[in-house]
């Protein structure tokens, strides 16, 4: 997704991506070479439990099948963290796989999750819930399909 919010955002801001993984950062940097958006992005290798930025120095933060990685009493820390360094009326937009809806394709999904967590790493969360529960507003949410899965899209406000 940076090339694609670097280009949104234009000239004017900068975007950085952070993953705890060295191997993602240079996936990361080899898909973003030879655009046009290089200068205005920043591949950081950290910990999204501990954001190694200053307090409220966002105003967006964007999640794509990144916060169900996590483990359950770890997902309010993530979003305490992304409270931090956001800006008061700064946006959170979350995209992930959600239990919201108990399906059949969830249900076999979730045993894939059990049996093969290496393979599938990704696990169904109650996404709305845990945002609203780490203090944030729900400006809209939307619910898709992606292979039969439930997908949550949740556009978060930190109050000002």
């Amino acid at each position: 997704m940076l090339p694609l919010i670097a280009k949104e955002i234009g000239s004017l801001g900068t975007v950085r991506g952070l993953d705890i993984s060295s191997g993602m950062i240079t996936v990361a940097k080899r898909r973003l070479e030879g655009r046009d958006i290089s200068m205005q992005t920043e591949l950081i290798q950290g910990d999204g439990t501990l954001l190694p930025f200053r307090d409220d120095s966002f105003s967006a933060a964007f999640m794509g099948f990144t916060l169900e990685l996590f483990d359950t009493p770890e997902i309010p820390v993530v979003l305490g963290e992304i409270w931090r360094v956001l800006k008061p009326g700064g946006k959170l937009a979350v995209v992930s796989l959600s239990r919201e809806k108990e399906t059949i394709p969830l249900k076999l999904y979730e045993w894939f999750h059990k049996k093969w967590p290496r393979y599938f790493d990704c696990r169904p969360i109650y996404v709305r819930r845990a945002i609203e529960k780490a203090g944030y507003y729900i400006e809209s949410g939307e619910m898709y399909r992606m292979f039969g899965l439930p997908v949550e899209i949740v556009l978060a406000v930190k109050p000002s």
